[in-house]
């Protein structure tokens, strides 16, 4: 009987919550993704947003202050951890750019000066990169250092095609400034 009680009580509770934030889900979803200016990522921080309101004992009448009080903190959350992501991915490449093998194997077998020299270059530009934007950056990485078409880019950032070749653009002509302001002076003879 008490089993039979509790379970009453929880649906009841389920019931009573999901009329009250059924109606605010999809001004929550766009507002997600405003800031976020991801679909997926929007639907993440509306999940994570009821997720927190369930864990709330009493919710207020017209609940939708708090619940967007709740996404902001939820949005804000998702930024900085897509951020760090990227630091960090960044941050990797950068570390396995310093400690690759030279360009040439062939070349570094009869010239380990130029290999040495080589290697630098790479830890230069790496160290030049990573002052450009993520957006930037990741562009750079995906369609310059992979190597991936502008269209399999635009796939895998579910970007339109002229937006990828746009960044693309803007961060070859930023990282070309970043290397020539950043070019060490000639040596006079």
């Amino acid at each position: 009987m008490m089993k039979d009680t509790s379970t009453s009580m929880a649906s009841e509770r389920q019931r009573a919550f999901e009329e009250l934030t059924s109606d605010h889900v999809a001004v929550l979803h766009r507002t997600a993704i405003r800031v976020l200016k991801s679909e997926d990522l929007a639907w993440d921080a509306v999940q994570e947003t009821l997720i927190r309101a369930w864990s709330y004992p009493d919710l207020p009448q017209t609940p939708r202050r708090l619940l967007l009080s709740i996404l902001r903190q939820s949005c804000l959350h998702i930024l900085r951890c897509s951020r760090r992501r990227s630091d960090h991915e960044f941050a990797a490449a950068r570390d396995q750019a310093t400690r690759c093998c030279p360009m040439d194997p062939e070349a570094a077998a009869t010239d380990p000066a130029a290999s040495a020299a080589e290697r630098d270059e790479v830890r230069h530009i790496t160290k030049v990169a990573s002052r450009l934007t993520r957006e930037h950056r990741e562009i750079l990485e995906l369609v310059v250092w992979q190597g991936l078409s502008y269209q399999k880019v635009a796939d895998a950032l579910s970007l339109p095609i002229g937006t990828v070749r746009s960044r693309t653009s803007r961060a070859r002509t930023a990282l070309t400034r970043f290397l020539s302001e950043d070019a060490p002076e000639a040596e006079a003879c």
